[in-house]
């Protein structure tokens, strides 16, 4: 069965282990989800994501950039991974909507860097997903024709985010806005799951993907709730390289719990890579 991992991220090390980022790192280290950062940090590299993926049969991976603390990765930073790999990574860009270039970058990531889609991470970028503000670069993705991605749920970073930027309530005001802007909601809205479904299922153009831990996708990921939400609506995604239930991150462990799932093999082969592929086509 084919698989491709709509969720993953590389660090650029150059920029997060620079001595005036230290502190960040140290600061992490007091939070339970990253109490074995070093091992996390060991894991982040180009290698060890091919090797996890050719271990689990992933055929290719979405690799996010981010601009922001803690996760940096630079659009350009990307797309050279991209280049260097490009049977088996699909860059999407990243751009902070606090600065007054953020549709310039955006512009310039999908034109010039060929990267195909948005990540967003509100909390880590410090802003309200629904502030009007935003609205500009929302109408340039919708008219680049590239899906935006908006972290929502848990937010394991302390006290240097906000949950409520998170919640996924939020995106509903975008989605009536942008009826045409293919939106992917993450973690299957961990921790928020109920809040996230609703929004998934009400709007035609929201989807969700299963980066969440694997014990919520054993219970939550029955054909009931598939075929309620919509069978179209999931995509699968692990959150490489970020710890789960107290283990190092195994993208093996995520495609086998799909696979041990009790729906049909059409839906796990929806899930696994045609609702994306169905996604970017559009």
């Amino acid at each position: 069965m084919r698989i491709i991992n709509t969720h993953t991220h590389l660090i650029d090390t150059s920029v997060v282990f620079a001595e005036d980022q230290l502190h960040q790192l140290d600061y992490l280290k007091g939070i339970a989800t990253f109490s074995d950062l070093d091992e996390v940090v060991a894991m982040v590299s180009l290698e060890s994501l091919l090797s996890q993926m050719d271990e689990a049969h992933v055929e290719k991976s979405v690799l996010f950039a981010f601009d922001g603390p803690l996760l940096t990765a630079s659009n350009q930073f990307v797309a050279d991974t991209c280049n260097k790999f490009p049977n088996r990574f699909l860059g999407f860009a990243s751009v902070d909507p606090n600065k007054k270039d953020a549709c310039k970058k955006l512009s310039d990531a999908v034109e010039n860097l060929h990267l195909k889609g948005l990540k967003l991470h509100p909390p880590l970028q410090n802003f309200y997903p629904n502030d009007k503000k935003v609205w500009p670069i929302y109408e340039l993705a919708n008219e680049l024709g590239i899906p935006v991605v908006f972290h929502v749920g848990t937010t394991p970073f302390g006290s240097l985010v906000k949950l409520k930027q998170a919640d996924p309530i939020l995106i509903d005001d975008i989605a009536n806005d942008f009826p045409e802007l293919k939106i992917i909601l993450t973690h299957l809205g961990t921790l928020w799951h109920n809040e996230s479904f609703m929004i998934t299922e009400k709007h035609p153009n929201v989807y969700i993907d299963t980066a969440a831990y694997p014990y919520e996708i054993k219970e939550m990921l029955t054909e009931n709730l598939i075929m309620r939400v919509g069978e179209e609506k999931f995509i699968f995604g692990t959150d490489f390289p970020m710890p789960y239930e107290g283990k190092m991150h195994r993208i093996k462990d995520f495609v086998e719990c799909v696979m041990e799932l009790k729906i049909s093999d059409e839906l796990k082969e929806r899930i696994f890579y045609g609702n994306f592929e169905a996604l970017m086509q559009v």
